[in-house]
């Protein structure tokens, strides 16, 4: 038998496993492409950004993420608008995402984001809440 060596992942992990999910999904669905995004401020310093891809006309968002001393500038939307965008003009017809009820879940509903699946409680007291928009 074959020996394993099960740790954590790390950074350089983390993207050899998201490398090789994108890869393996690649030989279903070909038409895939990376459409995550980094803000950074005048000083060259990350603000936000998100981890999202797009599978044929289904684009997600993994991961957004907005430095706390820029939340509620408008940041966050303008991030998402631009990755809506991004899919959009690259054939994407909805984008679906996943929050949890600390985080975010009425900041996509004012962008037009329709909750259809919810954990509830999922971590404690909070619900795992899955939304979709038509772009």
């Amino acid at each position: 038998m074959e020996h394993y060596v099960i740790k954590p992942a790390g950074e350089a992990g983390e993207a050899a496993v998201h490398a090789g999910l994108r890869a393996y999904n690649r030989t279903f669905v070909s038409d895939t492409a990376d459409l995550s995004l980094v803000v950074e401020d005048g000083a060259g310093q990350i603000i936000g950004g998100c981890n999202a891809f797009r599978m044929g006309e289904l684009a997600l968002l993994d991961v957004l993420w907005v430095a706390e001393s820029r939340r509620g500038t408008g940041l966050g939307a303008c991030l998402l608008a631009q990755l809506e965008q991004d899919a959009a003009r690259q054939g994407g017809k909805r984008l679906e995402l996943n929050t949890f009820g600390f985080q975010a879940p009425g900041f996509y509903e004012k962008l037009g984001y329709r909750r259809f699946a919810a954990v509830e409680p999922a971590v404690g007291e909070y619900g795992h809440y899955f939304y979709v928009k038509e772009l």
